[in-house]
């Protein structure tokens, strides 16, 4: 049938890889920043509507509030080693590959960071919601974020990329 979509290819005729490809083109790492802060900020609205103040499953106030402070602290050691290697973080092609700091234990240390910290910041609020905004952003940064840094590192970067890839774990 002339004109009608196939399955998977939203309407404008571009297939999903394309469209995807296209979408993601428009992101950067600072737009990663502020959908996380776009979620937390969501989730935590929408628990003060549903619950106000209360934490309906409790809370964990230290605990949290350490995986806070360690996913932080892994996000901005990741963003300084980004620096120190000279590396502006809306680069649109990648200019080296890094290596070191947190990179020797995670391909995306910065996204870890982020999501362990939303992750502990809800154990330590007791806001389940942002629980969920963490999936959120993890699975947004996993399928649109991540395969396409990737296949610019791999096409930048070819044997060493794929070596690096080999040997260090995506997330952690």
């Amino acid at each position: 049938m002339a004109g009608a979509a196939e399955p998977g290819v939203p309407a404008g005729g571009l297939s999903a890889p394309a469209w995807v490809e296209r979408r993601q083109a428009q992101l950067s790492r600072w737009s990663v920043a502020r959908l996380a802060i776009g979620i937390a900020a969501a989730a935590s609205g929408l628990h003060l509507l549903l619950w106000g103040t209360g934490a309906p499953l409790g809370s964990a106030p230290v605990p949290g509030a350490v995986l806070a402070a360690a996913g932080l602290a892994w996000a901005l050691w990741a963003w300084a080693s980004f620096r120190q290697a000279g590396m502006p973080l809306e680069a649109d092609t990648p200019m080296q590959l890094i290596d070191e700091g947190p990179y020797r234990y995670s391909r995306h240390p910065m996204y870890l960071g982020i999501t362990a910290a939303l992750v502990g910041t809800a154990m330590a609020l007791g806001v389940p919601l942002l629980l969920l905004g963490a999936l959120l952003f993890m699975a947004v940064v996993h399928t649109v974020h991540i395969p396409r840094e990737e296949a610019q590192l791999a096409r930048r970067f070819g044997g060493w990329w794929r070596d690096y890839a080999g040997d260090v774990r995506r997330w952690l």
